[in-house]
């Protein structure tokens, strides 16, 4: 029975990678998954975080993954992802986390825009009567 399967690894710039591995695992929007060989065909959002890449008696290898689209074949993974990089556990959470930062940061000055623009339009509804 098969144990690998292959890895592929692209941003826009560049192939990062195509190996065969055992094991990987990384962030979705819905949450963690992990994916070993033969599993089932399925498409999804990345979100920004850790990635874990297993190859045959090799130590786990880490990756900060930031955003893209994630393509499970029975026989091979594609990654495209904004951004791919080696990194360690906790540089992974580091960049983790300020992408995150960012994220509720523009969140927050778009709720603000929104949240003034309802306030002027309630003004200018009440000014009118």
């Amino acid at each position: 029975m098969a144990t690998e399967f292959i890895l592929e690894a692209v941003t826009p710039e560049r192939l990062v990678f195509e190996k065969p591995v055992e094991f990987v695992k990384l962030r979705t929007e819905s949450g963690d998954i992990g994916i070993l060989a033969k599993h089932i065909n399925y498409i999804t959002a990345i979100g920004a975080g850790e990635m874990l890449v297993r190859e045959k008696d090799k130590e786990d290898v880490t990756y900060y993954l930031e955003g893209g689209f994630l393509e499970v074949r029975q026989d091979k993974v594609v990654i495209l992802g904004v951004n791919i990089v080696e990194a360690t556990k906790a540089e992974a959470e580091r960049m983790a986390r300020e992408v995150a930062i960012e994220k509720a940061k523009n969140q927050k000055i778009k709720e603000d825009r929104d949240i003034l623009g309802t306030k002027k339009r309630i003004q200018s509804n009440l000014s009118k009567k």
